[in-house]
C-alpha cells in the first residue's frame, strides 16, 4: 500500500505562523491604542492644568492688578482732598498688593514672550504713573504745597491712568484668549481620549471576533472534520481515506493518521487472513483431536483385548500343563503374564492422562472431604490397616472436576503409601490453607516415607520418569505426571516442597476457589 502524499509545507501557512501573526498584529494595535490613550490623557490633563492653575489665575491676577492701581488712584484723590495722612493708608496697602499681583502675574506668564511684553508695558505704565503723578502729588501735599491736588487731577495724570487701563485691557484680553484656547485644547484632547477609547474597545471586540472566527476556521473546523473521519474509521470503515485540511500542522496530523490507518488496515487484513487460517487449522485440529480420542478408545480396547488373551492363555497353559513344565518354563510364563498385566495398566494410565481436560465441560462445587474418602475407598487393599491418613485441617469445597480431583488425591495418597518405610507406621497428613489475596487454596500432602531427593523435584512430574527399579517399586511412572496435568487443568500449580523437618516427601498444590454457585448439569 503506497503511503499518502506529503502536504506542501511551503505553500501553506503554519498554525504557529498564523496565530503568531494575528497576535503580533493585535499586540501592535494594542500598543498603538494604549499609546494614543496615554498621550491624549496626558495632553488632557496638561491642558486642564493650564486652565485651572495658570490661565484662570493669571486672568484673576491681572484683574486684581488693575483693581490695585484703581484703589491707589482713589486713595490718592482722597488724600489730596482731605490732606489727612490717614487717607494715605489704603494707597500704601494697594501699592503692596500691586507689587504682589505683578509678581504673581509674572510667574504665571512664564516664558511667553508676547504676554511678558504686554505685562512689561503695563508695568512701565504703572511705574510712569507713580513717578509722574502719585509720587510728586503725595510729596507736594505732605509739604503743604497747594499744587499737590492739581498734580493728581490734571489732564496729564488722567492720560497716564488711561494708559494703564488700556494696557491692562490688552493684557486681560490676551489672557482670556489664552484661557479659551486652553479650554478648547482640553475639550479637544478629552474628545480624542473618548474617541480613542471607543476605537480601542471596538477594535478589541473586532479583533476578538476575528480571532475566534480564525480559530474556528483554522483549528476547530479542521479538527472536527478530522475527528469525524477518524470516528468513521474507528466504527469499522477501515477503507475510508482520511484527508485533512487547514494549516500545515493539521494537514501533517491528518497525513500521520492516514498513514496509521493504512498500516492498521494492512495489519487487520493480515490478521483476518491469519484468523481465517487459524480457524481452518482449529477445525482441522478439532477433527484430529476427535479422531485421536476415538483412536485412543479403540486402541485401548483393541490393545487390551489381546493382552488379556495372552495373560489368560498363559495362565491356562500353566494350570493345564503345569506338572509337565519345569521351573524355567513356569518362570517364562510368569514373565509373560506380568508383562501383559503391566501393559494393560500402562494403557489404562495413558488413556486417563489423555482424557484430562476433555471429560468435563464446566466445573462444579466439589467437596474435597468426600473426594478424599472416595480416593481412599478406590485404593482399597493398598491402604493397610496400619496406615494412618490424617486431615490436619478441614478440606474445603472448590470448583472443579470431581472425578479428576478424586484421581489427584488417589495418586498422591497412593504414592505416599507405596514409598513407605518398613520400620515405621505409614502416616499421610493432608491439610489446606486459604490465600485470600490470591483467592486460592494451598493443599499439602506429607508422608513419612523414604522421601525424594530435591534434585529430582522436576523430573518426577515427567511421563515415564522413575527413580527406582521396577522390581523395587511398581508402577508406570505416569501418576505424578497425571497429578500435574489435573492441577494445571484446574488453574493451579503443584511442586515438591523443600522440607527439612524430617523424613518423607511433601507435595503442595494450589486450586483456585472458583465459582461455587455453579451447578452440575448431568
Amino acid at each position: 500500500m503506497t503511503p499518502p502524499p506529503q502536504p506542501d509545507r511551503k505553500r501553506s501557512w503554519s498554525l504557529r505562523r498564523r496565530i503568531g501573526g494575528s497576535f503580533a498584529a493585535v499586540a501592535a494595535l494594542l500598543v498603538t491604542l494604549v499609546a494614543a490613550l496615554v498621550v491624549s490623557s496626558v495632553l488632557f490633563v496638561v491642558a486642564g492644568n493650564d486652565v485651572i492653575y495658570r490661565w484662570q489665575p493669571a486672568v484673576s491676577a491681572g484683574q486684581r492688578l488693575l483693581a490695585d492701581v484703581v484703589n491707589e488712584e482713589t486713595g490718592l484723590r482722597g488724600y489730596a482732598l482731605s490732606r489727612d495722612p490717614a487717607f494715605l493708608e489704603p494707597y500704601n496697602q494697594n501699592v503692596v498688593a500691586e507689587r504682589a499681583d505683578t509678581k504673581r502675574l509674572r510667574d504665571l506668564v512664564g516664558h511667553d514672550s508676547r504676554l511678558r511684553a504686554q505685562l512689561a508695558a503695563l508695568e512701565r505704565a504703572v511705574r510712569a504713573w507713580h513717578e509722574d503723578v502719585s509720587g510728586p502729588a503725595i510729596a507736594a501735599i505732605a509739604t503743604g504745597d497747594a499744587r499737590g491736588a492739581h498734580l493728581a487731577d490734571r489732564p496729564a495724570a488722567n492720560q497716564r491712568f488711561d494708559s494703564i487701563r488700556a494696557q491692562s485691557g490688552r493684557l486681560d484680553a490676551e489672557l482670556l484668549a489664552r484661557t479659551r484656547e486652553a479650554k478648547a485644547a482640553r475639550t479637544t484632547y478629552g474628545v480624542f481620549f473618548v474617541v480613542a477609547l471607543a476605537v480601542a474597545v471596538g477594535l478589541l471586540v473586532a479583533a476578538g471576533v476575528t480571532l475566534w472566527r480564525g480559530l474556528r476556521r483554522w483549528v476547530l473546523g479542521p479538527i472536527d472534520r478530522l475527528a469525524a473521519q477518524t470516528r468513521e474509521v474507528s466504527s469499522g470503515q477501515t477503507r475510508r481515506e482520511i484527508a485533512a485540511d487547514g494549516p500545515v500542522e493539521l494537514t501533517m496530523l491528518g497525513h500521520d493518521v492516514e498513514t496509521m490507518r493504512r498500516q492498521i488496515a494492512t495489519q487487520l487484513a493480515l490478521a483476518e487472513e491469519v484468523h481465517e487460517e487459524l480457524r481452518v487449522r482449529g477445525e482441522e485440529l478439532a477433527r484430529s483431536n476427535d479422531d485421536l480420542q476415538q483412536f485412543a478408545y479403540v486402541a485401548s480396547h483393541d490393545l487390551s483385548e489381546p493382552l488379556r488373551k495372552v495373560a489368560n492363555f498363559c495362565q491356562l497353559l500353566e494350570r493345564q500343563y503345569g506338572p509337565e513344565l519345569d521351573d524355567r518354563a513356569r518362570q517364562y510364563i510368569d514373565f509373560a503374564v506380568d508383562g501383559a498385566k503391566r501393559m494393560q495398566v500402562l494403557i489404562t494410565d495413558l488413556l486417563a492422562l489423555s482424557r484430562v481436560g476433555r471429560t468435563t465441560e464446566r466445573f462444579v462445587p466439589v467437596d474435597l472431604e468426600a473426594a478424599l474418602g472416595q480416593a481412599i475407598a478406590n485404593l482399597g487393599e493398598k491402604v493397610s490397616t496400619a496406615a494412618r491418613i490424617e486431615c490436619a485441617t478441614p478440606l474445603p469445597t472448590v470448583a472443579g472436576d470431581r472425578s479428576l480431583l478424586i484421581s489427584l488425591l488417589e495418586n498422591l495418597v497412593g504414592n505416599a503409601l507405596k514409598y513407605r518405610r518398613d520400620d515405621v507406621e505409614p502416616v499421610v497428613a493432608i491439610s489446606a490453607e486459604r490465600d485470600t489475596d490470591q483467592a486460592v487454596w494451598t493443599f499439602t500432602v506429607a508422608d513419612n516415607g523414604i522421601g525424594i531427593d530435591p534434585q529430582y523435584a522436576e523430573r518426577i512430574f515427567a511421563v515415564f520418569q522413575r527413580l527406582h527399579l521396577r522390581d523395587q517399586y511398581g508402577g508406570t511412572g505416569i501418576g505424578l505426571a497425571l497429578c500435574r496435568k489435573i492441577v494445571e487443568f484446574h488453574g493451579g500449580h503443584i511442586w515438591l516442597a523443600d522440607v527439612e523437618s524430617g523424613p518423607g516427601a511433601t507435595f503442595r498444590f494450589t486450586i483456585p476457589e472458583g465459582d461455587l454457585s455453579a451447578e452440575h448439569d448431568g
